[in-house]
């Protein structure tokens, strides 16, 4: 081979390797480019937890609004009614610290393979995943954008096996070449408005009248003697009692209230709800507080479609109610004598008097425990009566059971009493087959028992 040959194809060789190296240089910039095993998905610097101020999730099929508003959380579409704090937190601090357990290479068109697809209302949700957008200050377009897809069940490969079983496929808005792996369910994310709502806005506890008002003005008033009795009402006879399967969530109401949803609108109109002409309950307890409660009955829904014949759902049920409080005044209790407080018939002045001044100290000393525990109550009901009171004029849809009884007649919250059977008086000899007089069993003339001599009643002998 000539020089010439050997210098062009050294020439060849040396950028045949050159180009070589670039090649495989940039695939592997490529296959490491954006988040990787063990990244955080936010970063700190694009949002901080401190910084949210609103919070948007929705799917194809719903979508909740919550929002910061003085410094308490609250959700804007149901006219900003007090969001569950505690969820809101968990969230946000999952979705500020989680990481990636593994990534995949993946655009658009692979999306709804894993649920990834935006959520089109409207749409029929296939493939369609959960939008998550958090703001920041009074920002209208969201500082950071997720979608949260399906599940993912396996274990993952770039991160140690991290996430087997209980994972989640998300992508990050703006990144359109990649999917992640989470190692978490993220089960608090849903677009339920109802699943963010406060849900104890109020309780009642240790009641003692109960005053059930229909709207044709048929009253039934149940009371209590001392706390914790059985409910008697006024009214009943002494050949009638309570049915109690009937009255037990009426003479104890709302001890844990629960409801579905808060009721926003046009469907929150008096017509709608059947608030309009409500059952009114009046309860007073032994705390002093007193409830007004209304509750409505609405109609059900309408079904009719080519599946199902048109029919007529259960009723729907709603509530409002208003609180106030007159606390009971502090009453000392006497306190109980203990065994050396005993002055014996014997004892010296001075013995007396150690006593007496004993049981001053004592008596002092119990006051103001007496006095600090009722200061403490009180503070817990001024609190309780707080928060009561800032949920009160909310208008709740519940659920039937929670309140269907209270729209029951008298006859099915009373029944007669059930007669107690008494069993005739019978013979014992009867029962037990004691032996006659002669000495003779029963039923068996003539027969004897052994060492019985029978009496012989001729008075000639």
């Amino acid at each position: 081979m000539k020089p010439k040959q050997l210098i062009i194809l050294g020439v060849v060789l040396v950028a045949l390797i050159f180009l070589y190296s670039f090649s495989g240089n940039d695939e592997n910039t490529g296959s490491k480019s954006g988040l990787q095993a063990g990244d955080v998905i936010i970063n700190s610097e694009t949002l901080n937890v401190n910084d949210v101020t609103s919070l948007k999730i929705s799917d194809t099929d719903d979508s909740v609004h919550l929002s910061r508003q003085e410094g308490s959380w609250v959700v804007s579409n149901r006219d900003n009614y007090k969001a569950d704090f505690s969820k809101i937190s968990r969230v946000l601090k999952k979705l500020i610290e989680i990481r990636v357990a593994e990534q995949l290479k993946a655009g658009a068109s692979t999306y709804s393979r894993f649920d990834l697809s935006d959520p089109k209302e409207g749409s029929d949700g296939e493939g369609a995943g959960t939008r998550v957008q958090l703001f920041k200050s009074n920002n209208d377009s969201a500082s950071v954008e997720l979608i949260v897809g399906k599940r993912f069940g396996g274990a993952t490969v770039d991160s140690g096996q991290q996430g087997g079983g209980n994972g989640k496929y998300i992508r990050l808005g703006g990144n359109e070449s990649q999917v992640f792996i989470v190692a978490d369910s993220l089960y608090d994310i849903e677009s339920s408005t109802s699943s963010w709502l406060e849900k104890n806005p109020f309780s009642i506890d240790k009641p003692k009248d109960i005053l059930v008002v229909h709207s044709d003005e048929e009253k039934f008033n149940f009371t209590r003697t001392e706390e914790g009795g059985d409910a008697v009402l006024e009214g009943l006879s002494e050949e009638e009692e309570l049915n109690t399967s009937n009255t037990s969530s009426i003479v104890s109401p709302f001890a844990s209230f629960s409801f579905k949803d808060v009721v926003v609108g046009d469907k929150a109109k008096p017509e709608n709800t059947g608030l309009a002409n409500p059952v009114n309950v009046e309860v007073s307890t032994f705390e002093g507080f007193n409830y007004k409660i209304a509750i409505g009955k609405g109609e059900g829904a309408n079904v009719d479609s080519d599946d199902q014949e048109a029919t007529l759902t259960s009723a729907t049920y709603y509530l409002k109610y208003s609180v106030d409080a007159t606390f009971p005044e502090f009453k000392l209790k006497p306190r109980e004598a203990q065994d050396d407080e005993a002055i014996k018939d014997d004892a010296s002045d001075e013995d007396k008097k150690k006593i007496s001044d004993l049981v001053k100290s004592r008596d002092l000393e119990d006051k103001e425990k007496q006095q600090k525990d009722y200061e403490e109550k009180k503070k817990t009901w001024k609190d309780k009566l707080e928060k009561e009171k800032s949920f009160s004029g909310t208008i709740y849809e519940i659920d039937s059971w929670n309140a269907e009884k209270f729209f029951n007649k008298r006859e099915d919250l009373v029944k007669k009493k059930e007669k107690e059977e008494t069993e005739d008086e019978v013979d014992p000899g009867s029962v037990l087959n004691l032996p006659n007089e002669d000495g003779s069993l029963p039923a068996i003339p003539g027969t004897l028992i052994p060492g019985i001599t029978p009496q012989n009643d001729d008075s000639g002998e």
